[in-house]
C-alpha cells in the first residue's frame, strides 16, 4: 500500500480522453504526459470492453496504467456505483483518497462521490446536469485539471495544528497560524482576518482568495483521511443569533459535493447573543481589559443543536468548520453537543489557529446532564473538567499557499 498522502492516480472517463471517432480532445496528450512526469497513474474507464492500448496508440496517446470496463467490476454495476473506484484502488494498491476522477456525466459524478473520491468534471467534453443544485469541481480544459492537482492535491497535507483524540472520537485540524500574509498583487498582501473576520472579498489574480484557502483546507483533509464521505458539514455559529460565517457557508454550499457530503447550515444554532471572541481577542492584544465571559460556559448558554435534527445524528460523522480557534472552547462545546446526540465522530476543521499547540479538552463533570437540543442555561465553566492538550504544531502549508497565490497572480498577468 502506497503510504504517500497525495493523489497517485487519476481515473478518466473514455469520453474525456477521446472524441468520436477516436480523436483525442485538444490538450489531452499534454495532460497525460504531465501525469506521467508527476508519477501519477492514468486509469481509463470504459463501459464496454475495448483494446485500450490499441485505441490510445491509434490516437497517438500513451497506454493507461490500468483500464477497467464494466466486465472488470464485481457485480458489473453501471456507472454511478462507487465499486468502479474501489476496484481501481484495489488494483493499484491505493487508498481511495489517493485517487481523483475526471468524468463527463452525472453518473461519473455519482461514481466519484459514492466512493468518496474527489470528482472533477471535464467541461471540455460534456456538461453535467445539475438537477439537485450540486455543482462539482470542474475544468474547462485538461490543463486545468493539472493545475488543480498541482496546486491542491499533489502536496502532502500540512497543518498548523492537529490532534487526534480516539477516546473521544474527536479530531482537530487547523490549516494556518493566524499571522501569515499572502500576496494579493505585486506590492500588496492580505491576511486571513481580512477575509474571515472583516468579511472582505480578496481577489488573487482571477481567483477568490477565500476559495483558494478553503479548497486547500478541504483538499488537505481529503488527503489526510479526515474528510470521510457521507459526513455532515456544519459551521459553528457566529456570536449573533441566526448567523454563521458567510465566508465559510458560501464556500461549503458548493464544496459539500467534493466527496459526497451534506451541508447543514442550521445544524448548530446560536439562540442568544454571545461575546464576539474575535473582538475580545483584539482588545486583549491592544492591552484593554475585558469583562466579557468568553468561557465555554458562554457557549453552553447560547448554542444548541437545532431540534429538527433530533434523532438524526446517531452514527454520523459531523465536520464542524470554524474560521479560527485558540484554546478550542467553541469546537469543544460543539463536540460535547454532538457526542450527546450520539454522533459517531466529530471533526473540527479551522482555517487559523491562535496559540500554537495549545488546546484544552473539556469534559462535563460526572453527574452533569444536558439536552443537546436545548440551551444549557445552567452550565458554567465550573461544570467542566479541563485537560491541557498538546497537539502537533507547525507552519502549515503557508509556503505552498504563497506559491499558489503567486501562480494565480502570474497567470492573470499573462492572460492580460
Amino acid at each position: 500500500m502506497d503510504e504517500t498522502s497525495t493523489v497517485r492516480a487519476v481515473a478518466i472517463d473514455y469520453k474525456a480522453v477521446l472524441r468520436s471517432p477516436g480523436r483525442p480532445h485538444d490538450g489531452i496528450a499534454d495532460f497525460l504526459q504531465w501525469l506521467d512526469e508527476h508519477d501519477v497513474s492514468f486509469v481509463l474507464l470504459t463501459t464496454d470492453s475495448i483494446d485500450a492500448e490499441a485505441a490510445m496508440r491509434a490516437a497517438g496517446l500513451p497506454a493507461p496504467a490500468l483500464h477497467l470496463c464494466r466486465d472488470d467490476i464485481p457485480g458489473r454495476p453501471a456507472r454511478g456505483s462507487g465499486a468502479w473506484l474501489l476496484t481501481v484502488a484495489d488494483r493499484l494498491k491505493l487508498r481511495t483518497n489517493q485517487i481523483a476522477m475526471v468524468g463527463t456525466s452525472e453518473w461519473d459524478w455519482r461514481t466519484g462521490i459514492n466512493a468518496g473520491v474527489v470528482y472533477i468534471h471535464a467541461r471540455w467534453a460534456n456538461h453535467v446536469r445539475d438537477n439537485k443544485g450540486m455543482t462539482p469541481l470542474s475544468a474547462d480544459e485538461p490543463a486545468d485539471v493539472g493545475e488543480l492537482l498541482e496546486q491542491f492535491l499533489l502536496d502532502e497535507p500540512r497543518w498548523a495544528f492537529s490532534h487526534d483524540d480516539p477516546a473521544r472520537s474527536f479530531k482537530i485540524r487547523s490549516l494556518l497560524p493566524p499571522n501569515v500574509r499572502f500576496p494579493q498583487a505585486p506590492g500588496r498582501t492580505f491576511e486571513l482576518q481580512d477575509i474571515f473576520t472583516r468579511g472582505r472579498t480578496i481577489t488573487v489574480g482571477n481567483q477568490d482568495a477565500r476559495d483558494i484557502l478553503m479548497l486547500r483546507l478541504l483538499s488537505s483533509a481529503y488527503l489526510d483521511g479526515t474528510l470521510p464521505h457521507r459526513s455532515l458539514f456544519c459551521v459553528y455559529p457566529s456570536s449573533s443569533p441566526g448567523k454563521v460565517s458567510q465566508q465559510l457557508a458560501g464556500f461549503l454550499t458548493k464544496a459539500k459535493v467534493m466527496v459526497g457530503s451534506y451541508y447543514r447550515e442550521d445544524l448548530l444554532e446560536r439562540v442568544a447573543q454571545a461575546p464576539d471572541t474575535s473582538w475580545e481577542r483584539a482588545k486583549k492584544n491592544w492591552g484593554q481589559v475585558s469583562t466579557a465571559d468568553i468561557s465555554i460556559g458562554a457557549q453552553a448558554r447560547t448554542v444548541r443543536i437545532n431540534p429538527k435534527y433530533k434523532g438524526k445524528l446517531k452514527g454520523k460523522t459531523v465536520i464542524v468548520f470554524d474560521d479560527f480557534t485558540t484554546e478550542g472552547k467553541s469546537i469543544e462545546w460543539a463536540r460535547t453537543l454532538l457526542a450527546r446526540a450520539k454522533a459517531a465522530q466529530v471533526i473540527a476543521l479551522t482555517i487559523g489557529k491562535y496559540g500554537a499547540s495549545r488546546h484544552t479538552a473539556y469534559q462535563l463533570r460526572p453527574g452533569t446532564t444536558i439536552d443537546p437540543y436545548q440551551v444549557s442555561y445552567h452550565l458554567a465553566a465550573t461544570n467542566f473538567v479541563t485537560t491541557s492538550v498538546t497537539g502537533a504544531a507547525g507552519p502549515g502549508p503557508d509556503d505552498a499557499l504563497k506559491a499558489t497565490m503567486s501562480h494565480f497572480i502570474a497567470a492573470a498577468q499573462t492572460a492580460d
